[in-house]
């Protein structure tokens, strides 16, 4: 299993078992570099620990487990879960801030404690067999060498196709294989198999303070993060795209005292989506080691059936065709751990697009609470909005209509063309995916928290179960490790905890964020058009002319269509 994955860490691997339990890592080495090979173990033994991610925390848990009497015997961050679970058993998880998951076999107890970190910006698998359960950080290791004849879950498979991410945090498109959830742990034992949840995010706002309070915690805790993101032991860049995201990383980093290098991407030619003008003159003026790196048509040949290779689950979006390809040219640079803005548009409500969604819930569940007509109030609250909401009501949107076709409304009409003749055969069984419902319903939330609800779904979805995947994946593939530090559970927790009235305003797109870094981050990039980083239509629109099904038959090819069936090509029939 340490083979299919030795990509992610080409520094060192190691392997240990007892006659119940059997541990296996590959290592990028990031802390503690001489000192900090796996499996790892407490004082006496009788805890073994391996570890896929950052404890970013460590320096601080360390010096209050020493002061408690405890013997660190690596320099690896990680080992701090050993000894804070010998003081906290599973409670160590209240402790840790960073991006992890892990495997701590207790060999007194005779019991396995695994968990993820609270966002979920590590992945970790699961199969339970008739023999015990294994884990992996990735599918394909566990499908491989553990599921003989793998049986399809089709929602979840056509659910990235139609959404971009699958639906559900714990099912995957293979039956006999689950997800470890965000911020859930799983404990095996004689007894069975047990999984709690020790954190989720609550959108209910709780803060009572004003909202100069709330700008001051924001923009402590967005430093706090960015400070301890920075603690590597190998080189560390900023991916500066010239938003208001990375910007506010790379100033912020800066305010540290550390070095900061900065890698900025763009086309070759004159493209839209092309900043680089922006973040060499952003550079420049902060002091900033500027690194730029060009693509152009060249370098995306070979990407997708490269970075097909790497990802595990039919997850679509085709701005990953340029990470991957950003990402081979940053190695080169010698970089192993980036610094980048993921989270900062669904925290802080800066997608256009989701807004005008979450408005549009808003005054359509207003219009519903108005009725039945009972009483005199109940109509005159009916006409004052019939009123000020005239259009609303002629379109019954404001301005969509809240159906389905709203959500990912880009992949709609290519979904509903490819599902509704597609099929596939898996063991001599035909498959078809047009008897499926993949409609998705908002919750019922309070009236208040539309806009909330929408991000939400964006935030847990599409960004943990897609972005963020997709981000490690591609980052992984190439030995990189990216770092989100505006996804620090902290910050997530107290941006979470404000009234949407303090934090949103409506058609200004991070309008609190934008607040809080006044002064830090110059004007002409707060307030710049927003533009992002895509690879060449033209180019993507090659790829699916010249593919050819290898396990979906369809008359219709669309980019999520022709990557899902590349991927579970890959896994189910190689």
């Amino acid at each position: 299993m340490n083979s299919e994955m030795d990509y992610r860490g080409p520094d060192d691997n190691g392997i240990w078992s007892d006659n119940q339990c059997g541990m296996a890592q590959v290592r990028l080495s990031i802390i503690g570099l001489e000192k900090g090979k796996q499996p790892l173990f407490n004082e006496d033994r009788s805890l073994v620990l391996i570890c896929n991610g950052e404890i970013y925390n460590y320096i601080e848990l360390q010096s209050d487990l020493k002061s408690k009497g405890h013997v660190f015997n690596s320099q690896s961050d990680s080992e701090t879960i050993l000894h804070l679970y010998e003081e906290y058993g599973v409670k160590c998880l209240d402790f840790l801030r960073g991006m992890f998951a892990f495997c701590l076999w207790d060999i007194s107890k005779q019991e396995l404690f695994v968990a993820r970190d609270r966002i979920g910006e590590k992945t970790i698998y699961y199969s339970q067999l008739p023999t015990g359960v294994v884990f992996s950080t990735e599918l394909k290791a566990i499908l491989k060498h553990y599921v003989t004849k793998p049986q399809l879950n089709l929602e979840q498979l056509a659910a990235p196709i139609r959404y971009t991410a699958p639906t559900s945090k714990q099912d995957t498109f293979i039956e006999q294989i689950k997800r470890v959830e965000p911020g859930q742990y799983i404990l095996v034992n004689r007894d069975g198999f047990t999984k709690k949840f020790y954190w989720q995010r609550n959108i209910k706002p709780n803060f009572s303070g004003s909202y100069f309070e709330a700008k001051e915690e924001t923009l402590r805790l967005l430093r706090e993060s960015i400070d301890i993101n920075m603690r590597s032991d190998v080189p560390v860049a900023v991916m500066l795209s010239g938003g208001v995201d990375s910007s506010a990383i790379a100033a912020l980093a800066k305010e540290t005292g550390r070095e900061v290098h900065t890698i900025t991407a763009g086309y070759k030619g004159i493209h839209a989506c092309d900043e680089r003008d922006v973040a060499r003159r952003f550079a420049k003026e902060r002091g900033f080691i500027y690194h730029e790196v060009e693509l152009d048509e060249a370098d995306f040949q070979n990407c997708f059936d490269e970075f097909t290779h790497f990802i595990d689950e039919p997850i679509t979006d085709s701005a990953a065709l340029a990470q991957w390809a950003l990402y081979k040219k940053v190695k080169s640079l010698g970089f192993k751990v980036l610094l980048g803005g993921m989270g900062g548009d669904e925290l802080f409500y800066g997608y256009p697009y989701w807004n005008s969604l979450g408005e549009s819930l808003s005054k359509h569940r207003q219009h519903q609470s108005l009725f039945p007509w009972k009483g005199n109030e109940k109509k005159l609250n009916f006409l004052k909005f019939s009123v000020q909401n005239l259009r609303h009501i002629l379109l019954a949107g404001y301005p969509f209509k809240i159906e389905d076709r709203s959500i990912c409304f880009w992949n709609y009409a290519d979904f509903n063309k490819f599902s509704g003749d597609v099929s596939f055969k898996l063991d001599n069984e035909l498959y078809h995916l047009s008897d499926l419902n993949l409609s998705h319903q908002f919750l019922n939330v309070e009236l208040g928290q539309e806009v909330d609800e929408i991000y939400r779904f964006s935030f847990d979805h599409i960004m943990v179960m897609a972005y963020l995947y997709l981000s490690d994946r591609l980052g992984m593939g190439n030995s990189i490790e990216i770092r989100s530090p505006l996804l620090d559970y902290k910050l997530v927790e107290f941006v979470s905890s404000l009234p949407l009235d303090v934090k949103y305003k409506k058609g200004q797109p991070k309008f609190f964020l934008k607040d809080v870094l006044a002064g830090i981050v110059p004007d002409y990039i707060l307030y710049a058009e927003k533009r992002g980083f895509a690879p060449p239509s033209n180019f993507i629109s090659s790829i699916v002319k010249s593919y050819n099904y290898t396990f979906f038959n369809s008359k219709h090819k669309f980019y999520n269509s022709i990557l899902a069936d590349r991927v579970t090509h890959n896994l189910i029939r190689n």
